[in-house]
């Protein structure tokens, strides 16, 4: 058996990537009183973190279906996935909220998801091809 180094293309990332912010970004706000009372983490932080996932899903989804992913979009999208995962981390950390074991559990799982995506999004990103532009 052989293994590819073929890295999975940053357009099927992104369409990965957005498809699960929109289910995530529905369970959170149609679950988020039944999630909290699991967790222990505020049943309106779980309704405002799903809305805020609404317009990124939608972001992430027009630059998976554009002809190309500019750098800059890939580099945001990169850079947001990556500052939800350590602020889904410092949350707790900071004291912020208190989560139970299940909490905790629900934060990780959900922020080590990110990273793999943060991940596969920067090295899928930097093995685009380049277009150089007109000058004039």
């Amino acid at each position: 058996m052989t293994k590819s180094n073929t890295p999975v293309p940053l357009k099927v990332v992104l369409r990965f990537d957005a498809l699960t912010c929109a289910v995530m970004g529905s369970l959170l706000i149609g679950a988020s009183g039944w999630i909290a009372g699991l967790t222990a983490l505020s049943a309106g932080l779980l309704f405002w973190a799903g809305l805020a996932l609404f317009p990124v899903a939608v972001f992430m989804a027009v630059f998976a279906y554009a002809d190309k992913v500019p750098g800059w979009a890939s580099g945001l999208i990169v850079t947001g996935n990556l500052l939800w995962a350590v602020a889904s981390l410092l949350l707790p950390v900071t004291g912020l909220v208190s989560p139970n074991s299940l909490g905790w559990a629900f934060l990780l799982v959900q922020a080590v998801a990110v990273l793999c995506f943060t991940w596969l999004e920067w090295k899928a990103a930097r093995l685009q091809p380049v277009v150089a532009r007109p000058l004039a």
